[in-house]
């Protein structure tokens, strides 16, 4: 536990610089800044979906720029977050987020939860890990019809329909929610 009064002023700027992180995360995504994204990363970072695993910076800038390719605008706002110290320089946190991803044909919204392992490397926090899980992703369209009341709520164009990781009733992705 923190107890004096200097790690409790360390402990609430560290709060402070792993937010930055998570902006600057969503900022440099939306200005397609990819190499910067992977700096945001440990040395050894991953990033990971449900569907694939990318290891290292160059590859995680790579993933990013892939991804986002077929997109010619994108907006990421990370909502909320909650945060857990495990160590002076190491973190785990949710982060709960928001997308918007489009192009000259749909534009794709998508809520979603991070879970967060960070360290402190070289002076700076940075992912460790990063997991991203899915409530929902759809066209516009689909969300207005209602689709986002499906079982089925991952309506990607151009990708197989299926159900999103969240809510995670079975606890499949347990051990980030920090408990009160």
């Amino acid at each position: 536990m923190v107890t004096s009064l200097e790690d409790r002023v360390r402990r609430l700027e560290d709060r402070f610089e792993i937010n930055d992180l998570l902006v600057s995360y969503a900022v440099l995504l939306d200005d397609r800044q990819f190499e910067s994204v992977g700096r945001l990363f440990t040395e050894d970072g991953v990033f990971a979906s449900p569907n694939s695993t990318t290891h290292g910076r160059s590859a995680i800038a790579a993933n990013f720029e892939a991804k986002h390719a077929p997109f010619t605008m994108t907006l990421h706002d990370p909502h909320a977050s909650s945060l857990l110290f495990t160590g002076p320089d190491e973190a785990r946190g949710t982060v709960l987020g928001y997308a918007e991803l489009a192009n000259g044909e749909h534009t794709i919204i998508t809520n979603i939860r991070y879970q967060d392992d960070y360290r402190r490397e070289a002076g700076a926090w940075r992912f460790a890990r990063r997991h991203v899980l899915s409530v929902y992703g759809m066209t516009v369209s689909d969300f207005v019809s209602g689709r986002a009341g499906d079982a089925e709520r991952k309506r990607w164009p151009g990708r197989p329909v299926g159900p999103a990781e969240c809510p995670d009733v079975e606890q499949r992705f347990p051990g980030y929610l920090v408990q009160p």
